[in-house]
């Protein structure tokens, strides 16, 4: 066997370097990642829009999830606006109840037994009121608020100052449930 002389050229090159390109006991995976993909471009493209769209189904999904936790809690504040109001309701309807109760207990002079009964409901319905956080106020004496009282008559007496009440005022908290029904003085 003849070896070449080695020249100065191919001293210069470096060492020489061998590129196995055989496939034999190699790893599948060196493999695949050099085997040329296979799928078509159009195929590509729908992976590509299935993709976009589960992103905008997952963000639409956020949306309506807080959508329905939006919607939840409107609902329920609702529910409890329209409790409080028959709430109100039934407080102002026991309130005529006993203002009637009221006004048949001053009539009846004549028979303390029956005089004595009716202050007994109408005490068991002040304190089915007061259980319920309502106030009676009774303004008398007091200067004249049309925000807070409602003058049914002009009486004489000193001027634009509550001279009788009629019913008291009713509070519940802060809301006024009924004004006080009273007459006002007229300056005579």
């Amino acid at each position: 066997m003849n070896i070449p002389p080695r020249t100065s050229q191919s001293k210069d090159k470096g060492p020489l370097k061998v590129v196995d390109r055989r496939r034999v006991g190699r790893d599948d995976e060196s493999i695949e990642a050099r085997e040329p993909n296979l799928k078509p471009s159009f195929v590509e493209e729908l992976e590509g829009r299935v993709k976009l769209a589960e992103a905008r189904l997952k963000q639409r999904l956020a949306e309506l999830d807080e959508e329905a936790r939006r919607s939840r809690e409107r609902v329920a504040l609702d529910l409890e606006r329209r409790s409080a109001d028959r709430e109100k309701g039934l407080l102002l309807d026991v309130l005529d109840v006993l203002d009637g109760l009221d006004r048949a207990s001053a009539f009846v002079s004549e028979a303390p037994a029956v005089k004595q009964g009716l202050d007994l409901v109408a005490s068991r319905l002040d304190a089915f009121l007061s259980k319920h956080g309502c106030a009676k106020k009774s303004p008398q004496g007091e200067p004249f608020d049309p925000n807070t009282m409602e003058a049914l008559n002009l009486l004489p007496g000193p001027k634009d100052e509550v001279v009788a009440v009629y019913a008291p005022a009713i509070s519940r908290g802060e809301e006024l449930l009924r004004p006080a029904r009273v007459a006002v003085g007229s300056g005579e």
